[in-house]
């Protein structure tokens, strides 16, 4: 009988807690990290874990093709299936591999169900090439679909980036993603002293306090990171929240837990700008987590949470408006709800929970809302700054234009992002900003290869007097 291996059998466990809601596959092993001996057992697991997550459904509809009664195959079973799926339509195991252990792990599940795993696998490695090719496809669809299976993600979505990928020259690539890991960055507090280990990791970016991470592990098991002395955070990210740093007051909309927050404030304490930060997010809880964070390092002077919804910022802000005016800010940051297209490496759920009328309809919609309800608090002159972390233009350039051609929009110019303030004294950050801008000054950058940062817009605007 073959042995299951233990990196298959892990991410199995893992698979199984994160459908449960136990939270993120991602989370869930890196928790569990050192419970297998061999480190190429846990970079294995991890590799299986995030690869199911990113490619789900279109595993299913490969398995689906040869399971007489889907509906009947149980959770855990099917979670068994997926797993030597994965490896043979995107890791090209071996098929011998892929079924031998891929029927052990289903037989670990439910030993019934061994004989349904041996068939299924079996077809499911000799119809590869089939599946790819989309030969069960009307001619019409079939290229869109094979694309699509390529990359392990639904045709709808396939369809939506192979056009903003297109607009930008772009065409015929696809995203970096599918279990393929993103480069990482941090954000070091002012004056914040990290450990030897810690230290030795670290290499300075393109932005001065940003620093590329050689060993992620490292840094994420480090007391440095939970005492607040340095937060991951994405280069373009941390290159657009910098980009708000200005002297005068600030209101952050859509600050969730904070790292943009903490990217501000470690800016602005670095270039002596002690104006007011009011940070707005929907949920309290989060909120509250800003807050400790920040305070934790030292950040927090200066900076007010205000919990309340981006859509009705006069009743969020009414505890700081004065006899019914309306408090104006010299900058305006709206962090807006997005599809997160840009950070699939990072977040392998994305794909399949994402709905194509929610992404084409719903989220432009609430964007657009928030974009103008924001411009409402921006000074004469002031800069009102509109970022998401999705790579597709419905959510991106089209939101924008969509502003600009509204009431609350026309008094409103575009600027390039990399005229900004705060990079006139750092060439490298210009540089780098200046080779993602179009020609109307919008940022977005586009992994496209694993060497690149995750994908993220920007849109600076200023309101003209």
């Amino acid at each position: 009988m073959t042995k299951l291996s233990p990196a298959r059998r892990r991410a199995h466990s893992a698979l199984i807690e994160a459908q449960d809601g136990r939270g993120f596959v991602r989370d869930i092993l890196t928790a569990s990290a050192g419970t297998l001996s061999d480190a190429r057992d846990e970079a294995f697991a991890l590799t299986l874990a995030l690869g199911v997550t990113a490619t789900v459904g279109a595993l299913d509809e490969a398995l689906d093709r040869y399971i007489a009664k889907p509906s009947k195959v149980s959770a855990r079973v099917r979670m068994a299936l997926r797993i030597p799926a994965f490896e043979m339509l995107y890791l090209d195991t071996p098929g011998h591999v892929a079924v031998s252990q891929g029927v052990e792990l289903v037989r670990s599940q439910a030993r019934s169900a061994s004989g349904l795993a041996n068939a299924v696998l079996r077809r499911v490695d000799e119809g590869r090439a089939a599946f790819f090719a989309a030969a069960d496809v009307s001619d019409d669809e079939r290229e869109l679909t094979a694309r699509a299976r390529r990359q392990g993600i639904p045709v709808w979505l396939a369809c939506m980036l192979d056009a903003s990928l297109a607009r930008r020259g772009f065409g015929g690539k696809s995203l970096c993603f599918n279990g393929i890991a993103a480069p990482t960055c941090a954000c070091m507090c002012p004056d914040a002293v990290c450990s030897g280990d810690v230290s030795d990791c670290l290499e300075p970016s393109v932005l001065e306090g940003s620093y590329l991470v050689g060993s992620p592990a490292v840094v994420a098991a480090s007391s440095d990171l939970a005492q607040g002395k340095l937060v991951i955070s994405d280069l373009n990210a941390q290159l657009i929240a910098a980009s708000t740093v200005r002297p005068g007051s600030c209101l952050e909309i859509g600050a969730g837990r904070g790292t943009k927050t903490y990217v501000m404030a470690c800016r602005a304490n670095r270039c002596g700008l002690r104006g007011r930060h009011v940070a707005v997010d929907l949920s309290a809880a989060k909120c509250e987590i800003n807050r400790l964070r920040l305070e934790q390092a030292g950040l927090s002077k200066g900076i007010e949470f205000a919990p309340g919804d981006g859509c009705n910022l006069d009743a969020t802000l009414a505890h700081i408006d004065v006899a019914g005016e309306r408090t104006l800010f010299d900058t305006v940051f709206l962090d807006a709800p997005c599809s997160g297209t840009g950070t699939m490496r990072r977040h392998p759920e994305i794909p399949w929970r994402l709905v194509s009328n929610d992404v084409e309809d719903g989220l432009p919609k609430l964007q657009l809302q928030l974009l103008q309800e924001a411009s409402r608090r921006v000074k004469p002159g002031g800069e009102l700054i509109y970022a998401t972390c999705s790579v597709l233009d419905v959510e991106n350039e089209q939101v924008i234009d969509a502003f600009l051609q509204s009431e609350q929009g026309c008094a409103f110019k575009l600027a390039p992002l990399h005229e900004a303030d705060p990079f006139k004294d750092e060439t490298e950050a210009m540089t780098y900003i200046c080779k993602r801008e179009d020609m109307r000054g919008l940022f977005q950058s586009t992994p496209l290869s694993p060497a690149d940062f995750d994908g993220h817009f920007c849109a600076r605007l200023i309101y003209q007097t």
